[in-house]
């Protein structure tokens, strides 16, 4: 006892002082002789002052209570926190835990006669009560606590922002660009070619600013409370948004296969969203040749659901497969000969973080992509 840094005191069945180590006389300011002898319940009150004279630093309820059951039926226990003022010390929190000693010829007994118990039903005669101080680590939760808080409020403004600008701007850019056809409809007789290629490059600058609004607001959606949230079949999500896919994929002479997907919990709309974007985008970028596309699932030994969307495309470059879901990041599109908003992959990174999970790209040039997708969001999470 005299060697452990923990507090440590030994109790008798009435809950008297009978022994305790250096730690226990430093930690509460006691010296032997106030402390050997004393019952548990006043020990320190007569140090607490006021109208607390004669309470002890343990005169706890919920102490009382755990006593009281490792007494009277020998069930130990631990974690019982004791948050209160101690001279030279101030606020202190304490983690209190508490068990029976046995002697050696209890040891003995209990050996040749396990099923014996005492008659009176009280155990052996002694507890030992070890404490731990865990003040310090109780500022840093409460600090991390605040500090978790105020992020989340920010984040909730700048997601509020976020929807508030992008939702008010689609109807100024929306008359921007409505004035500018009527205005070439109107006047197309007197423009000469220079205006009216001036015109149709403002009407494109119009229209993509518009789809890069529009995929702003579905990014700040994703944090809202947007869908239901469930179990999801993510086959069935997969064939829905092939169903709307239908007529692009035949224009483009393309073929997606499919393989048995995983059922996780999440929102359906979300979630059909985080694939419309990823085969919308292997769609896009599929280089000269038709395009290939095929998603496979499973489930991760941990029960996560692993999906992967593999294209046939001319891949991405190493550094590149980061940057790639950064919002309004977007690699060498003119080279690839077809322009985005540089928000559908930055949309799938936060549903997949939205569901517990993540998203990555690996990809060789010339050799196609594979994005992976982890959802690992469970109910008692939501």
């Amino acid at each position: 006892m005299d060697a452990l840094q923990k507090p440590l005191l030994v109790l008798d069945r009435d809950l008297v002082a009978r022994q305790a180590n250096p730690a226990f006389y430093h930690a509460f300011s006691a010296t032997p002789e106030e402390t050997i002898g004393a019952g548990l319940y006043k020990l320190g009150g007569d140090k607490l002052g006021g109208d607390k004279l004669g309470e002890g630093h343990f005169d706890v309820p919920a102490l009382r209570e755990a006593i009281g059951c490792l007494v009277g039926q020998g069930e130990p226990f631990e974690g019982i926190e004791l948050d209160r003022s101690f001279e030279g010390l101030g606020q202190r929190v304490l983690r209190i835990s508490g068990q029976m000693l046995r002697g050696k010829d209890q040891d003995e007994d209990r050996d040749k006669e396990p099923e014996k118990k005492p008659e009176d039903g009280k155990g052996p005669g002694l507890l030992l009560l070890a404490m731990r101080d865990v003040t310090e680590q109780r500022r840093l939760e409460e600090k991390l606590r605040r500090q978790t808080e105020k992020l989340e409020r920010s984040n909730e403004d700048l997601e509020q922002f976020a929807y508030a600008a992008s939702h008010d701007l689609q109807e100024p850019l929306r008359m921007v660009s409505s004035y500018l056809q009527l205005l070439e409809r109107r006047y197309k007789e007197d423009l000469d070619e220079t205006a009216r290629e001036f015109i149709e490059y403002a009407v494109d600058g119009a229209e993509r600013m518009k789809a890069l609004i529009n995929g702003l607001l579905q990014y700040s959606r994703v944090g809202r409370k947007e869908g239901e949230f469930g179990e999801v079949d993510l086959k069935e999500v997969l064939e829905g948004v092939l169903s709307d896919l239908e007529r692009e994929i035949e224009e483009l002479s393309g073929t997606v296969t499919q393989e048995t997907l995983p059922t996780t919990y999440g929102s359906k709309d979300q979630l059909r969203r985080l694939f419309q974007n990823l085969i919308e985008n292997a769609l896009t970028y599929c280089g000269e040749a038709a395009p290939e596309v095929h998603v496979s699932g499973h489930t991760e030994p941990d029960g996560a659901a692993h999906v992967i969307v593999r294209d046939e495309g001319p891949g991405i470059p190493p550094e590149g497969q980061d940057k790639i879901f950064q919002i309004f990041a977007q690699l060498d599109p003119h080279g690839a000969g077809q322009e985005g908003s540089g928000m559908g992959l930055a949309l799938c990174k936060k549903i997949a973080e939205r569901h517990g999970g993540d998203i990555w790209a690996e990809s060789e040039l010339g050799e196609g992509s594979a994005f992976h997708v982890t959802l690992d969001l469970s109910p008692s999470e939501r």
